[in-house]
């Protein structure tokens, strides 16, 4: 009996060793390398384009120079004009009031739409060159200011070069207190409105009048008014709408020419 128990407790023995022997080989995968990214090509920044060469403009013309109007002109005609009020009177009072002091003339209007006139009381220049600084203090729209020439004794007709406070120059022939227009208006080299300055200048030689606005002559006119009686000169102010204006001038300088041959 004891030799079948051995070969029992063998063959547990033989069956434990069979269950502990080594299991079979697993093949392991193969790791692949991953994928390369293949780079998309990027564009290169500019940083600096280039850009079209601009086509030159053309040259910006030189403006002629007008003629000097005062060539020729002789000496002063008033050494000082407007020291007081005793050389000028207003044949249009009741349009205004004016005043000379220091060297000023102040003109204004008190009446709608009224046109009020200042003239020399003994200066008579029928050829002359005249030039004077007026500075607008209250202007609107189209109202005026300027210088009159060859004015008859009562002011009921003369010439007159103007100023509107939109910037537009003119000339006009006033007659029995009608004016007549003797150019189209223009553009002159002011600013609209007011304070502004600008100078006014007529030369008045024979049957020729030129006119100037800061030294740029923009009018000539032939004048074919009877000569008789016209040669004072003067200056006005002319309201456009209900309100009044008022108007300055300075450095007044009148002086005699010799009418052409």
């Amino acid at each position: 009996m004891k030799w079948l128990t051995r070969l029992a407790a063998l063959g547990a023995v033989a069956g434990l060793l069979v269950g502990c022997a080594p299991l079979p080989a697993t093949a392991l995968p193969v790791a692949t390398a991953p994928p390369t990214a293949t780079s998309t090509p990027t564009a290169t920044p500019v940083w600096f384009p280039p850009t079209a060469t601009p086509t030159p403009l053309p040259p910006t013309p030189i403006p002629t120079p007008t003629p000097a109007l005062a060539a020729g002109a002789g000496a002063p005609l008033l050494p000082a004009p407007f020291d007081n009020g005793a050389g000028w009177f207003s044949p249009t009072g009741y349009a205004g009031r004016f005043g000379v002091a220091g060297g000023v003339l102040s003109l204004s209007t008190t009446r709608p739409r009224a046109a009020m006139l200042v003239l020399a009381r003994e200066l008579q220049a029928f050829n002359l060159y005249l030039s004077v600084v007026a500075e607008p203090q209250a202007c609107r729209g189209n109202d005026a200011y300027g210088v009159v020439v060859r004015a008859s004794a009562n002011g009921g007709r003369y010439y007159r070069l103007g100023l509107t406070c939109n910037g537009q120059a003119f000339v006009e022939t006033v007659e029995g207190g009608l004016p007549v227009p003797r150019v189209t208006p223009e553009p002159a080299a002011v600013p609209p409105g007011a304070p502004v300055q600008a100078t006014l200048s007529v030369r008045a030689a024979g049957q020729t009048l030129d006119f100037a606005v800061n030294g740029q002559v923009l009018f000539t006119v032939r004048d074919d008014l009877p000569p008789y009686g016209r040669g004072l000169i003067g200056f006005f102010a002319r309201a456009a709408s209900e309100e009044g204006m008022i108007v300055t001038f300075r450095d007044l300088t009148v002086r005699p020419v010799l009418p052409p041959p």
